[in-house]
């Protein structure tokens, strides 16, 4: 009973994590393409109003799967929260001032009043600089849970709170991280105009992008050798995470089919399974562990609560589920479908 309760709980951190970074990606990745140059102010102009009119009524609402994470973590691996919010509190707190900043500049940027073209240029920039921010940041907190520089025996403030962090690693997958946000959002921006010229636009911003993804993700590898982190060969040695890079890699000649035809749905759809594989293979790779401390290896099994406050955890999240889906159903259903003309 007590693993069942584990991996239910596993189940909930995995769904939420995907959603997290498919859609709340999608949302730091509209920020972060703001940033790329564009020679065209016309074009830069339609690219503003578009991300507004796509980010406007649903962006606050993908911040829930990050708070269903933590509280997760919080209530249910009360080791591990104590751990990567200790070790990593420098990361967590970029993260969160970037959350702020970004929610911020967009709110005054989308619904000031007398908004001049000053204070809209310095909004942009700062909703762009934001939104990189906390991407790079949460993927470097991802790439220090188990590096083994976490540490509960060391006493200098480097060894504790800056090690566990840094390095080439955590860097190249918070540059990672960062790509995969710009290529989702500029997959997701393509079903967001009728204009052909923008749809076009778009569709170049997903194929640079896409090579972004693809060089940082040999980038991540790479340094993971460098820094002797054996990522590398725990990849070759799961079956399943070689079955999920195959499945990304095949899934991407199906998303630029579906992408030249302007399938807006199936191309969202698509990016979205090629994200989530390439989610599923990194869970994969580092099953069952939850982040490594002075070296050795924390499994979610050996270090969630006592079975009554899981039980409890798991009553809250399954009614809470209740209201949580339908009501994000009716939001997107209200705000984001189109309706036909009669």
């Amino acid at each position: 009973m007590y693993e069942i309760s584990v991996l239910i709980l596993l189940f909930f951190i995995a769904a939420s994590i995907v959603l997290y970074v498919v859609l709340g990606g999608a949302d730091y990745g509209a920020g972060i393409i703001e940033l790329l140059p564009i020679g065209n102010s016309e074009i830069r102009k339609k690219q503003r109003e578009i991300v507004n009119r796509a980010m406007g009524p649903v962006w606050e609402a993908n911040h829930m799967w990050l708070v269903i994470i933590v509280v997760i973590f919080f209530m249910g691996f009360p080791v591990v929260f104590q751990n990567i919010m200790v070790s990593l509190h420098i990361p967590m707190v970029a993260v969160l001032i970037g959350i702020v900043a970004r929610g911020s500049v967009f709110t005054f940027r989308h619904y000031e009043v007398e908004l001049t073209p000053a204070r809209e240029k310095n909004y942009t920039i700062t909703f762009g600089l934001s939104s990189l921010w906390t991407s790079f940041w949460l993927g470097v907190s991802a790439a220090s849970l188990f590096r083994g520089l976490i540490s509960n025996q060391s006493l200098d403030f480097y060894s504790l709170y800056v090690a566990p962090w840094w390095g080439l690693f955590p860097i190249s997958l918070g540059l990672f991280i960062t790509s995969i946000f710009s290529f989702l959002a500029s997959i997701f921006l393509v079903g967001e105009t009728d204009e052909v010229a923008m749809k076009k636009y778009f569709v170049n911003r997903a194929w640079k992008t896409n090579l972004f993804v693809i060089g940082t993700g040999a980038l991540v590898f790479l340094a993971a050798s460098f820094e002797g982190y054996e990522l590398v060969n725990r990849f070759f040695k799961n079956p399943m995470a070689i079955i999920a890079f195959l499945f990304a890699n095949l899934s991407f000649f199906l998303l630029w089919f579906k992408l030249k035809k302007r399938k807006a749905f199936y191309t969202r759809l698509i990016a979205a399974a090629q994200v989530s594989f390439i989610l599923v293979g990194w869970f994969a790779i580092h099953w069952p562990n939850a982040l490594k401390i002075d070296g050795i290896y924390v499994s979610f099994f050996n270090s969630a609560a006592p079975q009554p406050v899981l039980n409890q955890l798991i009553i809250a999240l399954l009614v809470g589920s209740c209201f949580i889906f339908p009501s994000l159903y009716f939001l997107i259903k209200t705000f984001k479908m189109k309706v036909k003309e009669s």
